[in-house]
């Protein structure tokens, strides 16, 4: 008798097709490696620990590339997120809450620093909150982080806006150049331009002086230990769903890269100098204050709702009117 071979069915064809087409599209979706990712850094602390990052190969295995573009001001890191043409980024650990209060879709990974930010002075040894009362006081993201947190600070110590000038400027460096011109009598700069500025006014002769970092602001509002969640790293929700693996992948590669980072400063600072454009010796100078320490989000949440309380007490909008739920936490 003659074997009878199966009829393959017009349905079963199809099927068989379909899956055949859509495999290497599921293995791209299930592979831990993706083609191209792209996370925006600020230039500040946190851009020291991308690019150290990535110099020592911690993203290695993650991506086929890794483009770290450097955002130079909220806004401009803003459009790119908002927009989906970037998936990851660093931000203001504020602006999460506000995002994410106001409905955007994002999750955030890590906490990236305790703090990298701190007031510089003329004239005034170990300067203080309580030093300002009707000082000119230079700051960048005058209604961004920087200032929300001078306003912070200004009212634990009892003074009104009304007691000091608050001077914008576009940029933490402009910030700067703005104090050595004499224009200001302090400013509240991040790192790694405060330490630039305090090397050129060294090298001018100029009599500026390191005062309280915000860390410690914070702590004596909260009564918490001297950690200012700062910046952290946010992807978007819909791009965190596509790749599940990839919050814990990135928290994992930077936790590692903030372990190397302080263990060898030195090294750390040759590695961002070229794509921060600042020379590695201000660089390795910087670092201290930088405070870089990558925590899980669930994990850096007391201290992160400790900052949104405090702020919420300043101005309810600042973080969209009331504590994030714990949709907000990747990890």
């Amino acid at each position: 008798m003659a074997r009878q071979h199966p009829v393959l069915s017009r349905r079963a064809a199809v099927l068989t097709g379909a899956a055949f087409l859509s495999a290497p599209m599921l293995a791209r979706a299930q592979s831990r490696q993706l083609e191209r990712l792209v996370i925006q850094t600020p230039p500040s602390g946190p851009g020291i620990l991308m690019a150290h990052a990535r110099a020592t190969g911690a993203f290695d295995g993650m991506a086929a590339k890794i483009d770290l573009p450097v955002w130079m001001g909220f806004d401009q890191m803003l459009a790119g997120f908002v927009s989906g043409d970037v998936p990851v980024t660093v931000m203001p650990t504020q602006g999460a809450a506000s995002l994410y209060n106001r409905g955007f879709g994002l999750r955030m990974i890590s906490t990236l620093t305790d703090g990298h930010c701190g007031l510089i002075a003329h004239r005034i040894a170990d300067c203080q909150m309580d030093d300002l009362r009707g000082k000119r006081i230079v700051l960048s993201g005058i209604n961004g982080f920087t200032g929300n947190m001078m306003r912070l600070g200004l009212r634990h110590a009892g003074i009104a806006l009304n007691e000091v000038d608050l001077i914008a400027a576009a940029t933490h460096m402009e910030a700067g150049q703005v104090l050595l011109a004499g224009r200001a009598d302090v400013g509240l700069i991040a790192e790694p331009a405060a330490t630039g500025v305090l090397m050129r006014a060294q090298a001018d002769g100029q009599p500026l002086e390191r005062g309280v970092q915000m860390r410690h602001v914070l702590a004596r509002i909260t009564g918490l230990h001297a950690v200012l969640p700062q910046a952290c790293l946010a992807i978007r929700a819909e791009y965190a769903a596509e790749h599940p693996w990839l919050a814990a992948a990135l928290n994992d590669a930077l936790s590692r890269a903030a372990t190397t980072l302080n263990a060898d400063q030195a090294a750390a600072a040759v590695n961002a100098g070229a794509f921060l454009d600042r020379a590695p010796g201000l660089l390795e100078k910087a670092i201290p204050f930088a405070n870089i320490a990558v925590r899980p989000a669930s994990e850096a949440r007391p201290g992160i709702e400790a900052l949104y309380r405090a702020l919420l007490g300043v101005d309810p909008g600042i973080v969209g009117g009331k504590l994030p739920d714990e949709g907000l936490y990747a990890l």
